[in-house]
């Protein structure tokens, strides 16, 4: 009888650990997923949020970067080849990024860069080089179909201040007013 409930209490036990297990498993794939984008697998808006609390009164370089006609892609060849263009700029600009640096994908073709402040001729160079990386060609096996892409970048550089969104406004208009430019694509805020 002794031993029948020692096998049972051991059985017991080896279910808890069981599901103690799974439960921490699924608990970090969810936590995963938060900060994660679905389609691209890119940094979200939530993991952005994470990364400006660490850079908190820090002074920063943010780079929001629209790609150009983005919706001509997803009405000539389906929302399908436009999920695989931006997974593969997506990862091709996170292999280009530095461990101090942030890639995120905001929504749609939009997405923030954020560095540690440098110059500001060298925040240009680096957004022209984001540029260059962007528009190289992009193969979708699936469809056997190249696609070439540009991009368009405003700039903002500051202090970080919470969750302070005055950058990312700033930020923001720039890359509007980049756009309305025929050949400037690549803009500062204070120019």
């Amino acid at each position: 009888m002794l031993s029948y409930k020692l096998e049972l209490l051991s059985l017991l036990i080896v279910m808890l650990l069981i599901v103690i297990i799974v439960q921490f498993i699924t608990l970090y794939q969810y936590k995963k997923m938060a900060f994660k984008d679905f389609n691209s697998e890119l940094p979200n808006t939530h993991a952005l949020h994470k990364f400006v609390r660490r850079r908190n009164k820090k002074e920063m370089s943010i780079l929001y970067i629209d790609l150009n006609n983005f919706k001509r892609i997803n009405d000539q060849f389906g929302h399908y080849v436009g999920d695989q263009v931006v997974y593969q700029l997506g990862n091709r600009m996170m292999t280009f990024k530095k461990s101090r640096q942030g890639f995120f994908r905001i929504g749609g073709d939009e997405f923030i860069f954020m560095t540690d402040y440098i110059s500001k001729e060298d925040t240009v160079m680096l957004a022209e080089a984001l540029l260059h990386h962007i528009a190289k060609p992009i193969r979708i096996e699936n469809e056997d179909v190249t696609i070439y892409v540009s991009g368009s970048i405003g700039i903002s550089s500051g202090i970080l201040k919470n969750n302070d969104s005055l950058l990312f406004k700033q930020a923001d208009h720039a890359l509007y007013r980049s756009k309305k430019r025929p050949n400037n694509k690549v803009l500062y805020f204070d120019e």
